[in-house]
C-alpha cells in the first residue's frame, strides 16, 4: 500500500487519468440502474417454505387483488351505481385487469320457484330504498363477501380488481402505470361517494419508489451539507474539506454504474448507499489528510510529506479498510434479495471508494497538497499537546471510577435489551403521514384487510372434503379462529356449501349439510370453478382462506403458534394441515433476517477479535480492542428496548455497519499507541502522544459519520429513520468508548504488531550464539526483542560512562564493543570483557541498581539492542513464560561471565605472584 500511495504522489496526472477513465466507463451503465420495488426481495429466497406456498399458488390460484374502496350513507341508489358500473366497464377494458369481483359479480345462490337461482345481488338495480337495503342485508350474511367486498357494521363496500400477471421479461405496465390509472377511475367516483379510492400492494411499491427519488433529490445534498460542516469546523483546509467530497462522488458514480451493469435495482435497502458512502468514505481520507499535514506541521515539504504519509499510514488505512468492508458484506450473508444485494453493492462500493482515496488523495495532494502548509484546524491550539496530557493524567487517576460507570451504563442497557420486540412489515416502510398508509388503515378498519394467509388441510385421498365428518375439521379451525378474534373473514369450500344448502331449504342462514348424501345431491349443482380457489379438483386438499389486518410480527407470530397448536392437538388423525401464505413467508423472512443479522454482528466482532489478535500477535489484544467496539452494541439494543424502537431491517443493519465503521477508530489508536510506544519506551508519554495525534482525525471522523448517519432521521420510512439513529448512536458511543476505554485497555499492554515481528532482520548466527536466547523459540525471540529498541554505533561512540545511572541493559547484535575501566596516564582503558553478537552486557549495574563502573566503548559500527528496567518488568507481566525463561538464562551468562572474571583475574594475581619472586 506503500508503494501504491507513493507511486500516484509520483505520477499526480496518471492518477487522474485512471479516476476519469473509471467515471468514464461507469457513467455509460448508470442509465440501466431503476428504481425497482418488489415483495419478493424481502423474502428468503429458495427455500422450502416459499416452493411449498408456489404449489398452493399453482394449485389453487395466485389472485393479486386491488381494492376499490367505496363509502358512502347510501351505498345502493341508483345513480352511485349506475356510475359505478360505468366505471367498472372501463376498469375490466385496462390490459392488466383480469376480472372484477363485486356485487354486480358475486352470485346470490338462492332458490327462485323451486329452481336455483345463481344471478348476482345487482343483476337489476334496486328501485327503492327498501330493496336496496335488502340487498345489502342478504349480502352480508355471504361469508364470502361480508368483512371482505361489505362492511357489515358501516356503509363501506369494496371491488376487487383482480391483476394480470404481467410478462416477467417485458411488461407491459408498471406499478406507477397502473396507480395512476386507477386513481384517475377512483377520482371520478368522488362526486356520488363520500370516499373513493383504489388500494393495494401495486400503490404502496410506487409510493415507496416515489420517497427514494424524493428522497435521493433531498437527502443526498442534505449529507454533503452536513460532512461539508463538520469538515469546516474541524479541519478548516479547503483542499482537506473537498477531497473527501470528491472520493465520495466519484465512488458513487462507479458504484451506480456497477449496479448498472449488474443489472441491481435501487429498492428501500440499496437506495441509502449513496450516501452511506458519502458518510463513510470521509475516513480513511480525513486519517490520510491528518497525517499529511503532521508531516507538513513538522517541517516537510509536500514531497516529503507524502512519503511520510505513505510510509504511517499505507498499511492502516488497507486494514481499516477491510474491517469497513466486512462490516457491510456481513449484511448480505443472507438469503433475503435485498439485504444480498445490499451487502453486495455497499461492500463494492466501499471498495471503488478505497480504490478512489488511494488514487485521488495522493495525487491532488502532490498537485496542490502545498497551498496549504498549516497542518491544524483552528479549534486545535498550541494547548492541545497539554491538553492530551492532562486529560490522560485525569483519565488514569480516575480509572476505577470510570471503570465502575461504564460497567454501571452496560448492565442498564443490558436489562433493557429484554424489552425489544420485532416488527418488520412492508407498511412500515411508509411514514406515518403516508396517504397510502391512511387507506391501507381504513380498509384495516372497516374490512378484514390486505393481508392474508392459507390454511391447507389435505389427507391425500379423493373425495375427502365431499364428507360432513372432514368439513367440520375446517369449520372448528375457522370457528377457532373467529373465537380469537384474529380475523374478521375465514372462508373456506364449507362455506359455500353452506350457501349451497340455505338456498336449497330455503333458510335465511348458511347451514352446513347435515350428511354426506346431502352433499352428494348439492354436488350436481356446483362447478368447480366456482371453488377452485378452495378445494382441489379431486377433494383431497382444501384450503382456508384467513384475511387479517395484523401488521405487527409479534402479534402474527403469536398466532400462528397458537393456530398450529390448536390444529395440532384437534385436526383429525387423518389429516394434515400446514400455514403457509404471503404473510407467513414475510414473517419468515422477518425472523430469518433478524437471525442472520444477529449472527452476522457475533461473526464480526470475532473476525475483528482475530484480524487485531493476529495483527499484535496476541489473542488478548483482540479480546481487549472488541470491549469499545462491542460496547456501543450493548448500548444500542438497550437503547432500542427502553425506547420501544423494533428489530427491522433497518435497526438490525445498523448495528454490523456501524461496528464494521467504529473499529477503524479503535485499530488507528492501536496502531498509533504502538508507534508511540516504541519511540518513546513509556507507555504514559506514549498515550499522551497517541490521544494527541489521533484526536484530530478520530474526532473528525465520527463528527462527520454521526453527522451523516442523523441525515437518514429525516427520511420517511420508519428502519430508515431507526437505521440512522441508531447508526449516529453507536458512533457517538464508540468515539466516547475509544477516547476512555480504549485508552485504559492498552495502556499497560506491550504491542507488538505483526508488521514489527515479519520487519525484524535478525541474523540467524546471533539468535543461535546467544545466552540470552538459549531454549527459545524465534517467535518468542522476536516478541522479546521488540519490548526494546535497536541503537546504532559508530566506531567510538560511547554504550555507557562510568558513573551513569543503571537503567538498561544490551544485547549486541552486530559489530564489537569492549567494557573496561577507565584508566590513566597512557593507558586509557583496563580492558574486561570484549563482546560479540548475541552476548549481554550492562546487565550487572542494572540489577545491582548502581551507578555504572565502566565503560563500554564500541570498537566496530555496531547495532545494540536496549532493553529497559521498565521493558523488562512490563514483558515480565505480561509474558511471564518467556521473561521466566530469559532471566534463566541470564542468570547462567552472569554466572558464567563471573567465573570467567574471577579465573582471569587468579590468572593475573599468579602471574604477578610468579614476577616477584623473580625480582626477589
Amino acid at each position: 500500500m506503500n508503494r501504491i500511495l507513493c507511486y500516484f504522489s509520483g505520477h499526480p496526472v496518471i492518477g487522474l487519468a485512471i479516476i476519469l477513465l473509471l467515471t468514464a466507463i461507469a457513467s455509460s451503465q448508470i442509465g440501466k440502474v431503476e428504481v425497482r420495488i418488489s415483495a419478493d426481495e424481502m423474502l428468503v429466497q429458495n427455500n422450502e417454505e416459499q416452493e411449498y406456498y408456489r404449489q398452493i399458488q399453482t394449485l389453487f390460484g395466485d389472485e393479486q387483488v386491488n381494492l376499490l374502496y367505496l363509502e358512502s350513507e347510501d351505498l345502493l341508489a341508483r345513480d352511485k351505481l349506475e356510475a359505478l358500473r360505468q366505471t367498472l366497464d372501463k376498469l375490466q377494458k385496462l390490459p392488466y385487469v383480469k376480472k372484477t369481483e363485486s356485487l354486480f359479480s358475486v352470485p346470490w345462490v338462492k332458490t327462485v320457484d323451486g329452481y336455483l337461482d345463481k344471478k348476482p345481488y345487482l343483476a337489476k338495480l334496486p328501485k327503492t330504498t327498501e330493496e336496496s337495503q335488502r340487498i345489502l342485508n342478504e349480502a352480508r350474511k355471504n361469508p364470502f363477501l361480508r368483512n371482505v367486498l361489505l362492511s357489515p357494521q358501516r356503509d363501506v363496500m369494496a371491488i376487487a380488481i383482480v391483476m394480470q400477471k404481467p410478462d416477467g421479461d417485458a411488461p407491459q405496465w408498471n406499478d406507477e402505470s397502473v396507480t395512476r390509472d386507477l386513481n384517475t377511475l377512483a377520482e371520478e367516483l368522488r362526486p356520488w361517494y363520500k370516499t373513493s379510492f383504489c388500494i393495494g400492494f401495486p400503490q404502496v411499491r410506487a409510493e415507496i419508489a416515489d420517497r427514494i427519488r424524493a428522497e435521493q433529490t433531498s437527502l443526498f445534498p442534505l449529507a454533503i451539507a452536513a460532512l461539508l460542516i463538520a469538515l469546516f469546523l474541524l479541519l478548516r483546509q479547503v483542499i482537506d474539506i473537498l477531497l473527501p467530497i470528491m472520493t465520495a462522488g466519484f465512488s458513487i458514480v462507479w458504484t451506480l454504474g456497477f449496479m448498472g451493469a449488474a443489472d441491481i435495482p435501487i429498492n428501500v435497502v440499496t437506495s441509502i448507499i449513496p450516501i452511506l458512502l458519502i458518510i463513510v468514505g470521509s475516513t480513511e481520507d480525513i486519517h490520510l489528510l491528518a497525517e499529511f499535514r503532521h508531516g507538513q506541521k513538522a517541517g516537510l515539504d509536500a514531497t516529503a510529506a507524502l512519503k511520510h504519509m505513505s510510509r504511517r499510514m499505507g498499511g492502516i488505512i488497507l486494514l481499516t479498510f477491510i474491517t469497513t468492508y466486512l462490516g457491510f458484506l456481513s449484511v448480505g450473508l443472507s438469503r433475503i434479495e435485498a439485504l444480498w444485494q445490499f451487502g453486495l453493492v455497499a461492500s463494492t462500493g466501499l471498495a471503488l471508494n478505497f480504490i478512489a482515496t488511494i488514487i485521488l488523495i495522493p495525487s491532488v495532494l502532490a498537485l496542490a497538497g502545498k497551498w496549504q502548509l498549516d497542518g491544524k484546524a483552528r479549534i486545535y491550539g498550541g494547548k492541545t499537546r497539554l491538553l492530551a496530557k492532562r486529560y490522560w493524567e485525569w483519565l488514569w487517576r480516575h480509572r476505577l471510577s470510570i471503570i465502575i460507570f461504564f460497567l454501571l451504563w452496560a448492565l442498564v442497557a443490558i436489562s433493557g435489551i429484554p424489552h425489544i420486540h420485532i416488527n418488520h412489515n412492508a407498511i412500515d416502510s411508509l411514514g406515518k403521514d403516508s396517504e397510502v398508509r391512511k387507506k391501507i388503515e381504513l380498509v384495516n378498519e372497516n374490512l378484514a384487510g390486505l393481508e392474508s394467509l392459507s390454511i391447507i388441510v389435505e389427507s391425500g385421498i379423493e373425495d375427502t372434503f365431499l364428507k360432513v365428518r372432514y368439513l367440520e375439521e375446517l369449520d372448528e379451525i375457522q370457528k377457532y379462529i373467529r373465537e380469537k378474534g384474529w380475523s374478521e373473514s375465514t372462508t373456506s369450500f364449507a362455506d359455500y356449501l353452506s350457501l349451497l344448502n340455505a338456498a336449497f331449504q330455503e333458510l335465511d342462514e348458511p347451514l352446513m349439510p347435515e350428511s354426506d348424501d346431502i352433499i352428494t345431491e348439492l354436488m350436481i349443482f356446483l362447478n368447480h370453478k366456482d371453488v377452485s380457489a378452495y378445494v382441489s379438483e379431486d377433494f383431497s386438499r382444501a384450503r382456508i382462506l384467513v384475511r387479517h389486518s395484523m401488521e405487527s410480527s409479534e402479534q402474527l407470530q403469536a398466532t400462528l403458534k397458537d393456530l398450529q397448536n390448536f390444529i395440532d392437538h384437534n385436526l383429525d388423525a387423518g389429516l394434515r394441515a400446514r400455514i403457509t401464505g404471503d404473510s407467513v413467508l414475510t414473517l419468515s423472512a422477518t425472523n430469518a433476517m433478524i437471525r442472520g443479522q444477529l449472527q452476522s454482528i457475533a461473526i464480526l466482532l470475532v473476525i475483528i477479535v482475530l484480524i487485531i489478535g493476529v495483527l499484535f500477535t496476541e489473542l488478548k489484544v483482540g479480546l481487549l480492542a472488541a470491549l469499545p467496539n462491542f460496547f456501543p452494541v450493548i448500548v444500542m439494543f438497550g437503547f432500542m428496548g427502553y425506547a420501544d424502537i423494533p428489530l427491522n431491517i433497518g435497526t438490525t443493519m445498523a448495528a454490523a455497519i456501524a461496528i464494521g465503521i467504529a473499529v477503524d477508530d479503535t485499530l488507528h489508536f492501536m496502531l498509533r499507541y504502538n508507534r508511540e510506544l516504541q519511540a518513546r519506551k513509556s507507555h504514559n508519554i506514549a498515550m499522551e502522544y497517541t490521544i494527541y495525534g489521533e484526536a484530530l482525525p478520530v474526532v473528525s471522523t465520527s463528527v462527520a459519520l454521526i453527522a451523516g448517519f442523523l441525515v437518514f432521521t429525516q427520511a420517511s420510512f420508519e428502519p430508515i429513520i431507526q437505521f440512522g439513529a441508531l447508526g449516529a448512536l453507536v458512533i457517538a458511543t464508540a468515539l466516547i468508548a475509544d477516547f476512555i476505554i480504549t485508552p485504559l485497555a492498552v495502556s499497560s499492554l506491550r504491542l507488538v504488531t505483526i508488521w514489527d515481528v515479519l520487519s525484524l532482520r535478525l541474523r540467524k548466527k546471533v539468535l543461535e550464539k546467544s545466552p540470552l536466547f538459549k531454549n527459545l523459540k524465534p517467535w518468542q525471540i522476536r516478541q522479546f526483542i521488540l519490548s526494546g529498541r535497536m541503537v546504532e554505533y559508530n566506531k567510538g561512540d560511547f554504550v555507557f560512562r562510568r558513573g551513569q545511572v543503571s537503567t538498561e541493559l544490551y544485547v549486541l547484535l552486530t559489530g564489537t564493543v569492549e567494557v573496561c575501566l577507565p584508566g590513566s596516564g597512557k593507558k586509557s582503558c583496563n580492558l574486561l570483557e570484549r563482546f560479540t553478537p548475541g552476548d549481554v552486557f550492562g546487565d550487572v549495574a542494572l540489577f545491582a541498581n548502581i551507578p555504572r563502573k565502566t565503560d563500554a566503548v564500541v570498537k566496530e559500527h555496531s547495532t545494540v539492542l536496549v532493553l529497559t528496567r521498565e521493558g523488562i518488568e512490563r514483558t515480565m507481566r505480561h509474558r511471564p513464560l518467556i521473561s521466566a525463561r530469559i532471566f534463566s538464562n541470564l542468570t547462567s551468562d552472569l554466572s558464567r561471565r563471573m567465573i570467567k572474571l574471577i579465573s582471569k583475574q587468579e590468572m593475573k594475581n599468579r602471574n604477578q605472584n610468579n614476577d616477584g619472586g623473580r625480582k626477589s
